[in-house]
């Protein structure tokens, strides 16, 4: 049997008269009587009788006409749920971001609300790994982040670049510098990313190619985190300079021997169907980059 013959079916046994369920299908008769006997011949079993000119079901026919109601009726709502996904003014889309990016993201999605307005968003923060991880699960749709080797199923695009420097609060020893060097830092307690955080490995990287061992003394996984340890002087936060400092009256220091670059990227699921509305964000953050910052 297929999806026609559930249709030609549903419609006979509630029109009850053959010329006049043709024509509301849209097909001949003889089509309609073809296909009604087809289902009959697959199913072993009479579904309809003459009443007159009419038709009427047979009691097992009023039986299968229960189950084919329920099903067609949820492949019609299975049919809008996926017009609504093919809708780009419509919908729900899921996307996360760093703390980094957070100032971007929400430009981003206030920016593009105001063109869509039947379009709604799921928006949160998680460090690079979990917000990787989230991707993989299908719990975003896209999410900005640093790009990492181990996802090869991962589709990163370069947003920005960003420099690793050190944020210093007023009085600190290193306020009366503009720069300093990766020995002279050493020197002092540090506070920058944990290991779940997608800048630490480029942190790493460059005290390893120094051959330089820091002197890190707190470990966060989010931004704010070290901007508030900052500000209670428990030491300088070696960390991605952004915006989300701005709000803190810190000194911005330098690093001189290592100019260290940290990509932000938007990654989406490689192979992956994105539904209309989160395509067409994708390709509008892509176009507006200078939102960054």
């Amino acid at each position: 049997m297929n999806y026609n013959q559930l249709v030609y079916f549903s419609t006979l046994a509630h029109i009850e008269h053959y010329t006049k369920a043709a024509e509301i299908l849209g097909i001949s008769q003889p089509s309609l009587s073809h296909a009604i006997s087809n289902l009959e011949d697959e199913l072993g079993i009479y579904l309809f009788e003459k009443q007159g000119r009419n038709v009427r079901l047979t009691r097992y026919g009023k039986i299968y006409l229960k189950y084919v109601d329920s099903a067609l009726d949820e492949l019609e709502q299975g049919n809008k749920q996926m017009y609504k996904f093919s809708d780009i003014e419509s919908g729900t889309i899921r996307v996360g971001c760093i703390s980094s990016a957070a100032p971007s993201m929400s430009m981003f999605i206030s920016k593009f609300m105001e063109l869509h307005e039947g379009i709604n968003f799921v928006f949160e923060q998680a460090t690079t790994q979990e917000l990787l991880s989230g991707l993989i699960n299908e719990n975003y749709d896209m999410v900005m982040c640093h790009k990492l080797s181990d996802y090869e199923n991962v589709d990163f695009i370069h947003m920005a670049d960003r420099h690793i420097v050190l944020k210093v609060y007023k009085g600190h020893p290193l306020e009366v510098y503009d720069e300093v060097s990766l020995q002279t830092l050493s020197t002092y307690p540090i506070i920058t990313y944990n290991r779940q955080a997608g800048a630490r490995p480029y942190i790493d990287k460059m005290f390893i190619k120094n051959n330089i061992k820091p002197y890190i003394r707190c470990q966060v996984g989010e931004d704010l985190a070290a901007a508030s340890l900052v500000a209670e002087k428990a030491g300088a936060a070696l960390v991605v300079n952004h915006s989300i400092f701005n709000r803190y009256n810190f000194k911005t220091v330098n690093i001189k021997d290592a100019d260290i670059k940290v990509t932000i990227c938007l990654a989406t699921m490689k192979n992956s169907f994105l539904a209309g509305a989160a395509q067409e964000f994708k390709k509008f953050m892509l176009s507006n980059k200078q939102i960054i910052i």
